[in-house]
């Protein structure tokens, strides 16, 4: 098992200072055609989401706005999404709450875009998280919803990154073809930045070599349950955190050649 890290969109670990500001003819011209498709939540949500598999609650709210609607919202505009039932499914969720596009979340500003605290952060989070997707890949990311998921407390060791992101034991699998490839821890020393105390390394050895047995034996269990769900379809990533209460919670999917791969046997087979 090898260490990998955080979300694979530069712009998504960019400072946070830089804010997405594109002419639309140049990056997206006229925004119908969806890139990323299976690494959207539309696709890859509905195939796990009964899964007997530890998950948080989600709401998904899609958008049928063209591209150019979201570009637009960070000029301006209205939202490409009703506001008011945005509210109300957060209301329904209960706060605090996970926000990300059926995309990416924004994770490393944490504070600032996918980790919503109150209502009265609401907007002012969309706003961020929405213009980081935009600068996402230099092109951006095509939105086509917003998600509302549960915000389960996770084990956390430290702080890091741009938005006091908790940095909790997360694992990496990557599955092809009815198959687990590979496992791997998800942060790195050397993606992160900003740690919230100095011996940061000392306690993420400590805990990778204290808990790898019994850590691994149980995501190989929920890894197993989706693998058999994506057998016949292609090559992902699929990723699990820990949570406070000590369970082990299936939070991402991606397809697997989009996918940060730390150097093992595995990567770039099939390429």
């Amino acid at each position: 098992m090898q260490e990998t890290t955080a979300e694979n969109s530069t712009a998504l670990n960019a400072d946070p200072q830089s804010f997405a500001r594109f002419d639309l003819k140049h990056n997206h011209g006229s925004g119908s055609e969806m890139r990323d498709p299976r690494s959207s939540m539309l696709y890859w949500y509905p195939k796990i989401k009964d899964l007997p598999i530890p998950q948080p609650r989600t709401e998904i709210l899609e958008s049928q706005a063209p591209q150019e609607a979201w570009y637009a919202f960070l000029e301006g505009a209205s939202a490409p999404i009703n506001i008011e039932d945005l509210k109300e499914t957060c209301r329904r969720m209960g706060y605090p709450l996970f926000l990300r596009t059926d995309q990416a979340s924004a994770k490393h500003h944490w504070k600032d875009t996918c980790y919503v605290s109150a209502e009265s952060r609401l907007e002012a989070n969309l706003y961020r998280l929405i213009d980081l997707n935009l600068a996402a890949d230099i092109i951006g990311l095509t939105i086509r919803a917003l998600v509302v998921r549960e915000y389960i407390p996770m084990l956390n060791l430290f702080t890091a990154f741009y938005g006091d992101m908790p940095v909790n034991p997360e694992i990496r699998c990557f599955i092809r073809e009815g198959l687990i490839q590979c496992y791997h821890w998800y942060w790195i020393e050397d993606a992160t930045v900003n740690p919230s105390v100095p011996n940061w390394r000392e306690i993420l050895d400590n805990y990778r070599s204290e808990n790898f047995a019994t850590d691994l034996l149980a995501v190989r269990k929920f890894a197993r349950i989706v693998v058999d769900k994506f057998k016949d379809d292609g090559f992902w990533s699929v990723d699990f955190c820990k949570s406070k209460a000590g369970q082990w919670i299936l939070i991402d999917m991606a397809e697997g050649e989009r996918s940060w791969h730390p150097e093992c046997r595995f990567k770039g087979e099939g390429k």
